[in-house]
């Protein structure tokens, strides 16, 4: 059974999917706009679009305008400059950061032959910490303990696809997440094309707004029954972190 988080009921709207596409896919609209290309009512689009604005998919923002009169509002899908000039946005995915990193952490620990219980779990503890610290705090340039971009970027993906709730398993040769579990299995398997180009994007979106060498190069719907996988590349790589 797929495992419904909030992120994954917003996106578990068909009208709402339709609407982010829109967005990604043709720039800023307005609400007519976007009510007249999906057939929906303009109080139902206006809804739908808010709810992507509260769950961070989407920004609403008054018109540019170079002529006299009151600008309209548009929508338009958030961008990685977004998430970089936001402080709330920015401090969110630094969070993500550094949770997927503990739990990479924790992972790597998992299964392995210990001579001391206590001294293993104080070393984790230090493990975890350094790792928080790393991750939430960004350090200069070339400092020791900064975290390279290749694998920021991985953990932020990693904590993107957890929140929508794909169980994502990193593989790192070829570099790729396999998705064990779609939370918009029904959805997905009616309009591949339009939602799995809306995840893409999203992916995307999260690598750029960290910056670093990985791109999102494809997404490939049910390679199995109930499984799909993200295809990524990274140019002039550095050395993969084991999986989230």
């Amino acid at each position: 059974m797929s495992r419904r988080t909030a992120a994954a009921r917003t996106l578990g709207s068909g009208s709402r999917v339709d609407l982010l596409h829109l967005l990604q896919s043709g720039g800023p609209a307005t609400v007519g706009e976007l009510a007249d290309r999906t057939g929906l009512h303009e109080n139902t689009a206006r809804e739908h679009l808010q709810r992507l604005v509260v769950d961070g998919f989407v920004h609403r923002e008054p018109e540019v305008r170079t002529t006299r009169g009151r600008p309209r509002i548009v929508y338009r899908a958030v961008t990685s400059q977004d998430v970089r000039t936001d402080p709330v946005a920015a401090r969110r995915l630094e969070d993500a950061i550094a949770g997927a990193a503990l739990s990479r952490v924790l992972l790597q620990g998992y299964g392995r032959p210990v001579e001391s219980v206590p001294e293993t779990a104080r070393a984790a503890g230090r493990a975890l910490a350094a790792s928080a610290v790393a991750a939430v705090r960004p350090t200069a340039p070339g400092a020791a303990s900064e975290p390279p971009p290749q694998q920021r970027q991985l953990d932020a993906l990693c904590a993107h696809l957890d929140r929508l709730g794909f169980d994502p398993d990193l593989e790192e040769a070829p570099l790729r997440f396999h998705l064990w579990r779609c939370p918009f299995l029904d959805l997905a398997r009616e309009r591949p094309d339009v939602v799995c180009s809306v995840h893409l994007g999203l992916a995307q979106g999260v690598l750029d707004a960290v910056g670093g060498p990985v791109e999102a190069a494809e997404l490939r719907p049910f390679v199995e029954p109930h499984h799909c996988v993200l295809e990524l590349r990274a140019h002039d790589r550095e050395p993969v972190p084991q999986p989230c």
